[in-house]
């Protein structure tokens, strides 16, 4: 049986993730859909990668290493679960397609809702596991966790346009920092797990994410305006719901240590992505 998260970890990681999303919400409006819609082809590819190749690459990479228990269970379930709360802000920072991002964003956890279901349906064929999630569970952790205070934060710019814009900077550094205690109090709580399972996720997270990255940047293709949003989207991950998927399976506690370990190794990726990002456009001409 997996172990419950104390309450009050639960609920600093909910204030979170709805602070990070309302936040972004404030960047939603109706011209980033417009914009997204005059890059249908640009978005249906990218939404490929997010959902085909990662979780191909990562089954590969289980299969070929031999890696089994709750090590495998950790690497598989992140590579399922893609739509991380924080995915938009990062694709942004990377110099993603500032009207492009947000909807990109939105149709990753859309989508999420029919696939991470039916990769849960495929792994448990390859691996020969009972594994199961509905639709309606992972519809529920995306609505709470993501959609909701994402559409409160878009019908705040709609409705109250210069509020938004004035609230939205002091928001998203208070989200920054909330983040960042996050991760140093998650470090805290499962470090004695995360020495259990040793570095293979924090090393497969970390050579997936770089896969990921480039799967997102080669589907983005000729539209070089949108490649970095494309690529942070296919290589950011969801660790709340892998999280859902191995408590509703009942798997070890192992597994959670794991998810965390990959997510360390995504967002060491992921940050040096933006960092270079950042200054290739601060040397641009």
């Amino acid at each position: 049986m997996m172990s419950p998260i104390p309450n009050w970890l639960a609920l600093l990681v909910g204030a979170t993730v709805f602070t990070v999303m309302l936040s972004l919400g404030l960047l939603l409006g109706r011209e980033q859909i417009a914009a997204a819609l005059q890059r249908r082809v640009v978005l249906a590819a990218v939404l490929f990668a997010v959902f085909i190749p990662v979780p191909a690459t990562a089954v590969l990479i289980v299969k070929l290493f031999g890696i089994k228990g709750v090590v495998a269970a950790g690497i598989l379930l992140m590579a399922i679960s893609p739509g991380a709360p924080v995915a938009l802000r990062r694709a942004i920072e990377a110099g993603g397609h500032a009207a492009f991002a947000p909807v990109l964003h939105l149709a990753i956890v859309l989508s999420a809702v029919v696939a991470v279901p039916a990769s849960v349906a495929v792994l448990d064929a390859l691996f020969d596991k009972n594994f199961t999630v509905s639709p309606w569970e992972v519809a529920r952790q995306v609505c709470v966790a993501q959609l909701l205070p994402l559409g409160l934060g878009a019908a705040l710019r709609a409705f109250r346009p210069v509020l938004a814009a004035r609230i939205e900077p002091l928001l998203t550094r208070v989200s920054n920092l909330m983040l960042i205690a996050l991760v140093l109090v998650l470090l805290v709580v499962l470090w004695r797990m995360l020495e259990d399972v040793g570095w293979v996720p924090f090393l497969a997270g970390a050579g997936l994410s770089v896969c990921a990255l480039l799967f997102g940047a080669g589907f983005a293709g000729w539209d070089a305006p949108v490649r970095p949003a494309g690529a942070v989207a296919a290589a950011m991950r969801n660790p709340g719901l892998a999280l859902l998927i191995a408590t509703v399976n009942n798997l070890p506690v192992g597994v959670i240590a794991s998810i965390f370990g990959y997510a360390l190794g995504l967002a060491l990726v992921v940050t040096a992505f933006v960092v270079l990002q950042g200054r290739r456009h601060a040397a641009a001409p």
